[in-house]
């Protein structure tokens, strides 16, 4: 009998900017707490960030990690998905400008890949999240999701 042992799929994507900025990716994942919220877990010790996330069908657990000035996604080879992890590190938005400004002054330590803030996989539950943080401390709402 044989035993085929399965290896996870991966896809890798350049972590950067449109204008190839960089992106700090354990800044970008501990931004303002939509990483900590369900469905999602932050393991900084490692860097990474499991989700899941729709896909046709259904839904795909995932893990993000990070790997030099990449992106890669463990779990699904699906391009919809990609696109996904894509849009929520906001690779599409060029920052260039605004790392321009910030390379020299009191900012000059954020224009190494600061400045980008997760975003949740559709745009409705970024309307709940911002509807909900507002209601209580990070902390209790974290409570409130998770019972």
């Amino acid at each position: 009998m044989w035993h085929v042992l399965s290896m996870p799929i991966a896809v890798e994507i350049a972590l950067k900017g449109p204008r190839g900025e960089p992106v700090d990716f354990a800044r970008t994942i501990v931004s303002h707490g939509v990483a900590e919220l369900p469905p999602n877990r932050v393991d900084l010790a490692v860097r990474t960030l499991e989700t899941t996330l729709p896909v046709r069908r259904g839904a795909r657990t995932v893990r993000i990690t990070e790997r030099g000035e990449v992106l890669r996604i463990e779990g699904s080879a699906d391009p919809k998905l990609t696109k996904t992890v894509a849009y929520m590190f906001r690779l599409d938005e060029d920052l260039s400008r605004f790392y321009e400004l910030a390379r020299n002054g009191e900012l000059a330590r954020i224009a190494s890949g600061a400045g980008r803030m997760l975003r949740a996989p559709t745009v409705f539950e970024d309307v709940v999240n911002t509807i909900c943080a507002p209601i209580r401390k990070p902390s209790s709402r974290q409570q409130d999701l998770r019972a």
